[in-house]
């Protein structure tokens, strides 16, 4: 039986940017890869102006795209708004039910302990939400009583974004195909060869160990009594 891996995203294309190169390493482990993209991500939109729910469609398709070349068994989207994220109780109880439904052994997602607020893009709301959100799913989901269902332990957090990164991967044999998956959110870039050369010699220049690297706070989720 193959082990899970699930990615939790706040936007159609967080999970390309963030941890695609260490995903791909994983599926050739054996791993299953599931995706929730909890908003619809429909205020951005770099290309010509459309209605939303045209923009929408086109997200969500891109997302799709995106997800068959990683080779992703599903993605769950849950349609909030884009901007506008709420930690509350039915985004928490969402979250427990995949967890629940799908059983990753491991989480990524954004890192709910970065409040350095020293980047608008990556510190803005949905994606602190989303991660202190999981971070309280997670909890939750290997609780017997808190949600129906039964319980599911979670064993590893890989939380990107973060300012206390303690797990680097090596991701030089997948950064090609890390690229062409993000290629697939075409509404995101009015110049792609940017995008990827910023990749090359920013988002992936985490360590001076690797040529290309995927950084993480990795936390291993103990039970503490059984």
């Amino acid at each position: 039986m193959n082990k899970t891996l699930l990615a939790i995203g706040a936007h159609p294309d967080d999970i390309e940017f963030s941890c695609t190169g260490t995903m791909l390493k994983l599926k050739k482990q054996g791993y299953d890869i599931y995706y929730i993209v909890a908003t619809n991500g429909e205020h951005g939109f770099k290309i010509a102006d459309k209605p939303k729910e045209q923009r929408i469609k086109v997200r969500h398709k891109e997302q799709l795209n995106a997800a068959k070349k990683l080779g992703v068994e599903k993605v769950f989207f849950f349609g909030y708004r884009d901007g506008f994220l709420k930690n509350n109780d039915e985004l928490r109880k969402k979250l427990v039910k995949i967890i629940k439904l799908v059983k990753p052994e491991i989480i990524f997602t954004f890192d709910p302990a970065n409040k350095t607020f020293d980047n608008i893009n990556l510190n803005h709301r949905d994606h602190r939400y989303i991660g202190e959100a999981v971070f309280d799913a997670v909890f939750a989901a290997k609780n017997k009583y808190m949600y129906p269902g039964e319980p599911h332990k979670t064993d590893y957090l890989y939380l990107f974004g973060s300012d206390k990164c303690n797990y680097y991967e090596d991701i030089a044999s997948t950064i090609e195909q890390k690229i062409e998956i993000l290629r697939e959110h075409k509404s995101q870039f009015n110049d792609f060869d940017k995008v990827e050369e910023w990749i090359k010699t920013y988002l992936s220049k985490f360590t001076k160990k690797y040529k290309y690297s995927e950084a993480y706070r990795v936390v291993q989720i103990e039970q503490m009594f059984k």
